[in-house]
């Protein structure tokens, strides 16, 4: 067990034992590792969402804390969870789809790729293209799509579902496959740096979570040991323009003798638009002082950008981060409305 992690329960063995009304291993968790307050609990326990802009250092990068408590068991929530294309389902999320293992070619034949981003692919050069994709899907899409032709649109579609295929096939246990790297500007990112990055700039959560972070760092050349992993699709709407992306999940039961019953955390090795890399977390804590079965749910998100250049970058940054905020809220309340066992 690392230090932190020793240093993280010895404040909530204090925190228990210096209360005039003892804490709970629960409730003193979300005090000492979010900084959530007695008040802050006492809503929560209320049927209210907590939610925080969290620091960050740098400045693409936006993220967001969001804790709700819902009357259901941790095993009963990851059940749940493993069905993604229900657990995701809202009005911005278009499509949804998992990956085989290994994957298929059919688990991709539903992926609609939208109109506008298939007419822009005409236009598409290394350096200078308006989809995320890397060089040599690119320069495939130059030499291997007939643009004069009816079904033109259809065979760069094609293009796209192989190449995102073969990256899935790639990153899977076992595959060879380096990590993707976007060639659609200059110069040119590399996603599995880009989250190495974003995961060491990570001040709060992942530093309790070690053998996930290794594992998800590691990926796909890391042990699966205590980990259940799947790959799944989707296409959302993002600033009102849908969005394709490929998320790994990893789910770690029962972590570091803690009171997290799992953690669950989604990782983002590929986006169409906007976003450099992306980690979604999620903590389940059972509250063990409930008659009836009740977990506090905590999410936290971390998303690299790329909206926040030039002179307005500043205000757009502001506004995203208002807008993830209220996005992690709404969504705590949506779980906590379907996810809530029936009495």
């Amino acid at each position: 067990m690392g230090t932190r992690l020793v240093g993280l329960f010895a404040s909530i063995a204090l925190l228990a034992a210096s209360s005039a009304s003892p804490i709970d291993p629960a409730r003193a968790f979300l005090m000492a590792a979010f900084d959530v307050s007695p008040a802050d609990i006492a809503r929560l326990d209320c049927g209210e969402v907590f939610s925080r802009t969290l620091d960050v250092h740098n400045q693409r990068e936006v993220a967001t804390l969001g804790i709700v408590r819902i009357a259901t068991s941790p095993s009963r929530y990851i059940e749940r969870f493993r069905d993604i294309r229900t657990f995701k389902h809202t009005g911005d999320v278009l499509q949804v789809g998992t990956f085989s293992s290994p994957p298929q070619p059919g688990d991709l034949a539903a992926l609609a790729i939208d109109d506008r981003d298939l007419k822009r692919l005409r236009e598409c050069r290394v350096g200078n293209c308006d989809i995320r994709l890397p060089a040599d899907a690119i320069e495939s899409l130059r030499r291997d799509v007939d643009w004069r032709a009816v079904g033109a649109s259809q065979q760069a579609a094609g293009v796209i579902r192989h190449v995102l295929l073969n990256y899935v096939a790639g990153y899977a246990p076992g595959g060879t496959m380096p990590t993707m790297e976007y060639a659609d500007r200059t110069p040119r990112l590399n996603v599995g740096r880009e989250f190495a990055s974003l995961m060491d700039d990570d001040p709060m959560t992942l530093k309790y979570l070690p053998r996930l972070r290794r594992h998800l760092l590691g990926h796909p050349n890391s042990s699966p040991e205590q980990f259940t992993d799947f790959t799944y699709w989707s296409k959302e709407l993002v600033r009102r323009r849908p969005v394709v992306s490929i998320t790994h999940v990893a789910i770690a039961p029962a972590v570091d003798h803690s009171p997290i019953a799992y953690a669950v955390a989604s990782k983002q090795i590929y986006a169409m638009h906007y976003y450099d890399a992306s980690l979604g977390l999620t903590l389940l804590v059972p509250d063990g002082t409930a008659a009836e079965p009740a977990t506090y749910v905590v999410y936290v998100n971390r998303s690299r950008i790329d909206l926040f250049e030039g002179v307005f970058g500043g205000m757009i940054r502001r506004i995203v981060a208002g807008r993830a905020r209220g996005l992690v809220s709404e969504q705590l309340v949506r779980l906590q409305r379907v996810l809530a066992d029936p009495r």
